[in-house]
């Protein structure tokens, strides 16, 4: 047996559906990645294009599933359309009105056309009349608290700028109901209520529909805002980090340099002329990672430094894997370590020793190990050492950084005498997925 189905009772199933239905299409919208980096970085014209095309496609293909299969919630133009002007400005709200309302003439609803480019202009003058982009965010889902809001604001002499999409949507929806009611709902698509209740509860859907739109596109905003400020201030610990690590190392070297001026004048001028070398080649080089042929070319500048010092009681050995050459490592993270190699080992040697430093991929990442000939000193404790100054420390600190908590560092005796440090640095696939498992809070 068919049911019959008032209009009015069409319409409370259409207005149930409108919502659900919108929240589907803005999560869909924002799962491009481009709609994101538009929410935050704006305006330029080629984000605008592609914010209006893939909008008018959007909406556009609600309105012809309305028309083919007769589901009007799938019909969100007014909504869509403010949407656009509300995200985009004139530009993007103007082309989706356009495109909206050119299909609706072509399937025989004329005085659609003009009405939703209208729309999407008003929607995106409003935009750019409000100036901040984070005005418009904060447009909120309870329309009696909107009101409220509103002449609570209006007694004390203040505008509340939320109210004004707030009744921009409401304009919209009455004009509709005056075009409906003029030229019928064949020459735009709708239904003029004239229950009392009916009318509230539609406006009501229309705003909350709206709404929920921009309260989801809010929330996606702050989100990358919040994780991009997150980067930038781990990108700036990595900075202070690295930073720590110049000061430390020139510290160090004028000191042996100091130490030279005295007893070998010529050694200590060879000294200054690598160390100038050195910094600048740090200098040249401001990014935070590099590759580990790179690190260690820093490293052989560096140890020509202590030959000068040591001549050849400091030998040094490699033995570097191949394919480990490319691996990106964290720029000077190996340089603390071989300065301890030889601070701790073979400066307390009096037949000097050897220094070797190795590299083998291993798993997802890349070991490197620095080995060096010293005195037996027992069992290390890397909780001691991290606390007697900031060179391992720093090293710990920026792999943890770094890594997403992946990356390890260990120091145990080597037999014989002197200490062995291992250092292990995940790939780039295995940070991306730290990365994603850990919701980006890390680097």
């Amino acid at each position: 047996m068919p049911l019959n189905i008032t209009q009015e009772q069409l319409l409370l199933i259409n207005l149930l559906l409108r919502i659900p239905v919108m929240a589907g299409i803005i999560s869909l919208v924002l799962g491009f990645g481009f709609v994101s980096e538009f929410l935050v970085r704006g305006q330029g014209t080629v984000s605008r294009l592609r914010m209006t095309l893939l909008l008018s496609f959007v909406f556009v293909v609600g309105l012809l599933v309305r028309k083919l299969v007769a589901q009007g919630a799938m019909d969100l133009s007014l909504e869509g359309v403010l949407l656009a002007g509300f995200l985009g400005g004139v530009w993007v709200g103007g082309g989706v009105g356009f495109a909206v309302g050119f299909v609706c003439y072509l399937i025989g609803e004329p005085a659609a056309f003009p009405f939703y480019t209208a729309v999407g202009l008003a929607g995106g003058a409003l935009f750019s009349a409000l100036g901040e982009r984070g005005l418009i965010w904060s447009f909120s889902l309870n329309p009696f608290f909107i009101v409220y809001n509103f002449f609570e604001r209006l007694f004390r002499g203040r505008l509340d700028r939320n109210f004004i999409p707030f009744a921009l949507c409401v304009i919209c929806v009455l004009l509709r109901y005056e075009l409906i009611e003029r030229f019928g709902s064949r020459a735009i698509y709708g239904f003029a209520p004239r229950d009392p209740f009916l009318v509230t509860l539609d406006i009501a859907v229309a705003v909350y529909t709206l709404g929920i739109a921009l309260k989801i596109t809010s929330n996606t905003r702050m989100e990358i805002l919040m994780r991009e400020e997150e980067n930038q201030l781990i990108h700036a610990r990595l900075a202070t980090l690295r930073g720590q690590i110049n000061p430390h190392f020139l510290f160090n070297t004028l000191n042996s340099i100091t130490a030279l001026i005295r007893t070998d004048a010529e050694k200590a001028r060879e000294m200054t002329r690598r160390l100038s070398q050195i910094f600048r080649k740090s200098l040249e080089d401001v990014s935070d990672t590099h590759s580990l042929e790179e690190e260690l070319e820093f490293i052989d500048n560096y140890l020509s430094i202590e030959k000068v010092r040591f001549g050849e009681k400091l030998k040094i050995a490699k033995e570097i894997g191949t394919g480990t050459e490319t691996f990106q490592v964290p720029t000077m993270i190996l340089q603390p370590l071989v300065e301890n190699a030889v601070k701790h080992g073979i400066s307390r040697n009096s037949n000097g020793g050897l220094v070797r430093i190795g590299a083998e991929r291993t798993g997802r990442g890349v070991e490197i190990t620095i080995e060096n000939e010293g005195p037996d000193e027992g069992h290390f404790r890397l909780e001691e050492m991290l606390s007697r100054g900031i060179g391992l420390r720093n090293v710990k600190e920026r792999l943890e950084l770094y890594s997403c908590g992946l990356g390890s560092l260990e120091i145990a005796p080597r037999e014989g005498g002197g200490a062995v440090i291992r250092l292990f640095v995940p790939d780039s696939r295995e940070r991306r997925e730290a990365l994603h498992d850990q919701g980006d809070h890390c680097r």
